[in-house]
């Protein structure tokens, strides 16, 4: 099997547990059975051609893959293969589900799983499924436009597998979740302790920690404290006895002293959307 990545912008956020979107991509297809891979990044990666697309299209063949980076997948394009290849389909792409259709591109299809409508961030009351385009395409015709995917007689699976889009900080926050709850395996870019916990600064002996937590380099936790579900970015500073639940701090942010953020969901803190000292 071929594939050919084309590189999505990175998000703002891009750094996942010693990882990016676009690394781990390329992980998951060599470990699913991708032989040769060529991709539109200037990056350098091992085993993989940087290229555009017009310069290899030939070379790709008759079938191949084309993956858009910028999520964290482990949907298998070896499903996505067989069930194109029994349909005879032209086109085939993914789809998961998302929580947030209105943010995605939504895919509607008939029984035999041709698309019948594509809408791009619907308004959040007409949004009429959660089945959202995921990033990878089984293609079979010469004529494939890889800026346009579901233009034309396209089919669409929804494939099982682990799928999220770190593009907003709420979904960067649950990734890494996800992985430090060992969700996404597997996970070659970092070994991954069975408590979900790493931490690149020392922290103090007095610290509570609950569920996961990630704590980046140079940064200062005070005595006292209590994390749950926290990742803290590199340089930043906690003070002491500060109790945060389900909380990003940005990096460079300094929290004050006795600081109490204890939200059922998700809070940011360093900017507008939370605070700083």
């Amino acid at each position: 099997m071929k594939c050919f990545i084309f590189e999505r912008n990175p998000a703002a956020f891009h750094d996942i547990c010693g990882s990016d979107p676009l690394r781990d991509l390329i992980s998951h297809l060599k470990n699913s059975g991708v032989k040769e891979i060529f991709c539109d990044s200037e990056e350098i990666h091992e085993g993989v051609v940087s290229c555009d697309f017009e310069s290899v299209k030939a070379e790709l063949g008759s079938e191949w893959l084309a993956a858009y980076s910028g999520s964290l997948t482990r949907q298998s394009p070896i499903d996505l293969r067989r069930f194109s290849r029994t349909l005879g389909a032209d086109v085939t792409v993914s789809m998961a589900c998302s929580s947030k259709p209105w943010e995605r591109t939504t895919i509607l299809t008939d029984a035999s799983g041709l698309i019948v409508k594509v809408e791009n961030n619907p308004p959040p009351e007409n949004a009429e499924t959660n089945l959202c385009f995921s990033g990878l395409v089984w293609v079979a015709k010469e004529d494939f436009n890889p800026l346009h995917p579901l233009e034309g007689k396209v089919h669409a699976l929804h494939l099982p597998g682990y799928w999220r889009c770190p593009d907003s900080r709420e979904n960067y926050l649950l990734a890494i979740h996800n992985v430090l709850c060992r969700e996404v395996l597997p996970w070659p870019h970092l070994p991954l302790p069975e408590k979900g916990v790493v931490l690149n600064s020392t922290i103090p002996e007095d610290t509570i920690v609950r569920g996961t937590l990630w704590v980046g380099k140079k940064c200062t936790i005070g005595s006292g404290c209590i994390l749950e579900n926290c990742v803290i970015l590199d340089n930043s500073e906690v003070g002491e006895n500060s109790n945060l639940r389900n909380c990003l701090i940005l990096a460079g942010t300094r929290i004050s002293r006795n600081t109490v953020q204890q939200d059922k969901y998700l809070s940011f803190l360093g900017d507008d959307n939370g605070y700083k000292d």
